[in-house]
């Protein structure tokens, strides 16, 4: 497991590889949103190459299922590197989006659904789930026990604040308005404390303390990687 801070970040820039290899890439999904997001922060760009690296330096041959990653202009090499399958919504892309990563994308999978509603039936190398975890989709422990027999591996960042953070939302399904907590340290530790004998590194005091965010919001972010049973 690893807390990202202002440190770690400051060391990934002294050799950016994210970045390098969007100038390597092709510029036809330079404007899509993860993209931009990319774009606009290294730290974003360091949890990148930390859940993805190892598959962007070349061909594996191994299955990667990417949970909410969204489409960038690295989508090609990592359909290019694995056998590359994509569950998301792509609530943030247009159609036309996803068609220009498939055109200048190798042959990959798309399900344009949520996880929850997702029939698969075949295990996978890599399961990771990238900026997810646990306030965009606050089912971080029904996930876990989704993903870890559908793979080998697990990767999550995990995104907390230990600064009491809420959202005004509406139910898309009613006409109810909510106000929604965002997860602390605490309850996302919570969440995953069934599964640490899986987790790598199980350190757990890194959910605690409020210092070193290297957003603009105040998050935190931790990375782990899970042993899956697949």
């Amino acid at each position: 497991m690893e807390r990202i801070d202002p440190q770690t970040v400051a060391r990934y820039l002294e050799n950016d590889v994210v970045a390098a290899l969007r100038t390597a890439s092709s510029s036809s999904l330079r404007s899509v949103t993860s993209q931009r997001w990319l774009d606009d922060s290294a730290a974003k760009r360091l949890i990148f190459h930390r859940l993805y690296g190892d598959v962007l330096q070349g061909p594996s041959g191994r299955t990667l299922l990417d949970v909410g990653g969204g489409l960038t202009m690295l989508t090609p090499r990592l359909a290019d590197h694995a056998r590359y399958t994509l569950l998301d919504p792509l609530f943030h892309e247009t159609e036309d989006a996803l068609a220009t990563a498939r055109r200048v994308s190798p042959p990959f999978v798309a399900m344009l659904q949520d996880w929850g509603e997702a029939s698969l039936t075949d295990a996978f190398d890599l399961v990771v789930a990238n900026d997810i975890f646990p306030n965009v989709d606050q089912r971080l422990a029904l996930f876990l026990e989704w993903a870890i027999p559908r793979a080998r591996e697990v990767r999550l960042s995990l995104t907390f604040y230990n600064t009491p953070r809420f959202y005004r939302s509406k139910r898309i399904d009613a006409d109810e308005h909510l106000i929604v907590l965002a997860f602390d340290g605490a309850r996302t530790l919570a969440a995953l404390a069934p599964f640490a004998d899986r987790i790598e590194g199980w350190r757990p005091e890194l959910f605690e303390g409020d210092e070193g965010s290297c957003f603009p919001n105040g998050r935190q972010v931790v990375l782990a990687r899970i042993k899956g049973q697949a």
